[in-house]
């Protein structure tokens, strides 16, 4: 090695050191970005994790509601009917007394007591 060789490679080596201390100065605040980016994942996952207990929860109440609303639908779907049949036996009861001939005070001709 020359002396123009051992001339540049102190230069070189100067260069990476002054660099260095540069990129050195740059740790501390990358170090204080890391924690900072740490504590924010922390109370992002803490966060999720309520959000999905929630979610839970209220497909939970979701599924005994809609539970809850079938047995309101077939209890109506019941009383319906039970209404549907006594309003036709009424009916079935009622027409043919009306339809029975009027004596002439405005009763039917024969009084039925079924």
């Amino acid at each position: 090695m020359d002396d123009r060789d051992f001339h540049d490679a102190r230069i070189r080596i100067s260069r990476w050191i002054e660099e260095g201390a540069g990129l050195l100065g740059t740790v501390p605040g990358l170090l204080t970005e890391q924690e900072r980016l740490r504590e924010r994942l922390e109370a992002t996952e803490r966060a999720s994790n309520r959000l999905l207990q929630e979610v839970n929860d209220l497909r939970r109440e979701l599924d005994a509601l809609q539970s809850e609303n079938e047995s309101l639908r077939r209890e109506r779907a019941e009383l319906a009917d039970f209404l549907a049949d006594g309003l036709g036996r009424v009916l079935n009861e009622a027409v043919p007394r009306l339809r029975a001939p009027m004596a002439p005070h405005g009763l039917p001709a024969e009084p039925s007591y079924s």
